[in-house]
């Protein structure tokens, strides 16, 4: 037997045995990988809270949370939905007590003013807690049950512009104005959340 037709065999075993194999293979993985949602979260999760806890690093703040906006339970007898936003991400300073189990499911309607104003793309910006509260754009029970000085609020928006949450930066142990410099970096820095967002929220 000459060693072409060896060589031939060879391939031919190695080829029709080896080759579904792994084929089987490499599918089994791009199914599980499609199927491991618990990982995608993971992995979503991580990005969003390596980014906040950038920016909070980087402004020197005491708190930053970000809350999303989701579907509650439903109106009597129209079975409309309650719109709601839960916080979903806080990290916070040594010190610094967390409220994050405050702000879950609820209404949108008991910060009508405030989201509003931040749909229409403003950024809330309260650098002294101590003025007046017609200033709090309806914050006032928040602003005070967390003991914030200073408070700055960005809407943030998936790829397709749409309002998705909002992302706040609190000052507890002191009051700071940031500077406009500082505001819009955090704006920027925002866009990468949106897109994590998003590319999880379509899974």
């Amino acid at each position: 037997m000459n060693t072409e037709l060896i060589v031939a065999i060879i391939t031919a075993v190695t080829t029709s045995v080896v080759g579904p194999v792994v084929v089987h293979y490499v599918q089994s993985m791009v199914d599980r990988r499609k199927k491991d949602t618990l990982l995608d979260s993971i992995e979503a999760n991580q990005m969003i809270n390596d980014k906040l806890d950038q920016i909070k690093k980087e402004i020197h703040s005491d708190r930053i949370w970000l809350i999303q906006f989701h579907n509650g339970a439903h109106f009597y007898p129209t079975g409309k939905s309650i719109q709601k936003f839960s916080m979903v991400y806080e990290i916070v300073s040594s010190g610094v007590v967390p409220c994050q189990n405050q702000f879950q499911n609820i209404p949108v309607s008991l910060f009508s003013k405030s989201i509003h104003t931040l749909y229409k793309g403003n950024t809330i910006a309260i650098p002294d807690t101590t003025i007046s509260e017609k200033q709090f754009e309806g914050l006032t029970s928040v602003i005070y049950g967390a003991n914030v000085k200073s408070t700055y609020m960005y809407p943030l928006y998936n790829i397709k512009n749409e309002f998705i949450g909002i992302v706040g930066v609190d000052y507890v142990s002191k009051k700071r104005e940031l500077k406009e410099k500082e505001l819009t970096d955090i704006d920027l820095e925002l866009s990468t959340i949106g897109g994590v967002l998003n590319n999880y929220l379509k899974l």
